[in-house]
């Protein structure tokens, strides 16, 4: 079964009556055939049976749920059915789902309810935008996930919109074992491994390779265990690289995946005032050789890079920072932005401004407050898009009892945490990044939308043998 997609514009000035139009045929990507293929360690056998969301009324039926919503792009997107997220260089105009738009969200349109539904073999969306919603030139339009149509990445209205819990598990583990995944800084799904690093109590950094059955099941796997085996551990020595509360099993700390064939560690405390010091590892993956040494950073104030607690017991980790395209983004003391650190020259730094004090704030017992999906940096109010424009967000976390970053395959993520209702818990969360292109329509001529124009999107979907 094929589906195609055809797309009509219609503008109307309000004070001449004039009215534009066009109409372009789309593409339809990868993206929902992915939402059903990326079984990671075949946790939709068992989803609906524990936590998380149901295929019904969240993805099923496609139209409405997994094609139930409509982005607007300023620019023409990357025409490949692999391509299944905007760069968020690539500013949004304007959105809209299943519903009417019940506030005063200047980007969000309303679904035409009377003039949308069911037709033969397919399904026809009419979406309405006021003279006060998304306003600007629109020169591509992409169907995505219902939740992606209320905000996008985020806005003033909602947030966590942009992640969908599909399932969640838990497990009776402890001591090591709960390290390995506490402590992961890399996820190799198709190779069906993960790194985890650690540093134990006497300054040994500890680097181990993980096999994992995240794409390909084994003989004897379960969903009740997780499957894992050791395949490597490599033991590091450094000299500088030396956290001063290692006896006591703590500190501010924290290692993440470069993806340029290395790993960095970062060490500091927090501090109000003055110039802040961090002590910095560089880990190449291929021999495990390392680089180190240690950064003043001129005049500024960091808030904690990250915070470890409890190797090899019952650990768990805050993760207070993120990496992107070779920089370390670490929050201000003071919460008003956040310090942009090139992780090879400490002296190309950027004070990134939020325009306004971030609460930090993390609810659902979620240790990890700064996380990255796709190419945006994301806190619980804000989100950084990947030309470091900053967009303030209602206040809201959706991770669940979370201890690490969010780890990408294709449309979804998958975090591990901690638990304590009960004993200690290791616990898993998958998540679908609802913010994907389902097509891609790049229209023959953009068209501008001001504050005199309307707006009607009529967005027709067909099945074809």
């Amino acid at each position: 079964m094929k589906i195609v997609g055809m797309t009509e514009i219609v503008l109307t000035d309000i004070n001449t009556g004039e009215i534009e139009s066009i109409k372009d045929e789309n593409m339809v990507t990868n993206a929902v055939t992915q939402v059903f293929d990326s079984n990671i360690e075949g946790m939709f056998f068992n989803i609906g049976n524990e936590g998380g969301t149901t295929w019904t009324e969240n993805i099923l039926p496609i139209a409405g749920y997994a094609m139930g919503g409509i982005l607007l792009f300023n620019d023409p997107l990357v025409e490949n059915v692999n391509n299944i997220y905007a760069p968020t260089d690539n500013p949004c105009i304007g959105y809209a789902n299943m519903e009417v738009n019940p506030n005063a969200n200047t980007m969000r349109g309303s679904l035409n309810i009377a003039e949308s539904g069911k037709i033969e073999n397919g399904y026809k969306y009419v979406w309405d935008f006021a003279t006060s919603q998304a306003n600007g030139t629109i020169s591509a339009i992409s169907l995505t996930h219902r939740n992606a149509g209320i905000g996008y990445w985020g806005d003033a209205f909602r947030t966590s919109s942009k992640l969908l819990e599909m399932k969640n598990a838990e497990y009776e583990k402890t001591g090591e074992i709960a390290s390995r995944y506490i402590d992961v800084v890399e996820v190799n799904f198709e190779g069906n491994y993960f790194y985890s690093i650690s540093m134990d109590n006497t300054n040994q950094i500890l680097i181990k390779k993980i096999r994992k059955c995240f794409r390909q099941i084994g003989l004897n796997f379960t969903l009740l265990q997780d499957g894992d085996e050791i395949l490597e551990t490599i033991s590091i020595t450094p000299s500088e690289f030396i956290n001063p509360n290692a006896s006591s099993n703590y500190g501010y700390f924290d290692f993440f995946d470069g993806e340029d064939g290395f790993w960095y560690g970062f060490l500091g405390t927090s501090n109000s005032s003055g110039s802040a010091k961090i002590k910095w590892i560089k880990i190449k993956k291929s021999d495990y050789s390392f680089t180190e040494g240690s950064w003043t950073l001129t005049n500024a104030q960091i808030y904690q890079i990250g915070y470890h607690v409890s190797y090899a017991s019952n650990p768990y980790r805050y993760v207070q920072s993120a990496m992107r395209n070779g920089y370390l983004y670490v929050m201000k003391y003071d919460k008003t932005g956040m310090y942009k650190i090139n992780a090879n020259n400490s002296a190309d730094i950027t004070e990134i401004s939020f325009g306004f004090t971030s609460s930090m704030y993390a609810p659902n017992y979620s240790y990890t407050y700064i996380f990255r999906l796709s190419d945006i940096i994301c806190g619980s109010d804000f989100i950084i898009y990947a030309d470091d424009r900053v967009q303030k967000t209602a206040n809201g976390n959706p991770l669940e009892y979370c201890c690490t970053p969010v780890f990408q395959y294709g449309p979804y993520g998958i975090t591990f945490g901690r638990k304590d209702y009960g004993g200690y818990k290791l616990y898993k969360g998958l998540w679908l990044i609802t913010p994907y292109l389902a097509t891609i329509n790049n229209l023959s001529t953009a068209v501008t939308k001001t504050a005199d124009k309307t707006m009607k999107i009529t967005y027709l979907l067909h099945e074809i043998q």
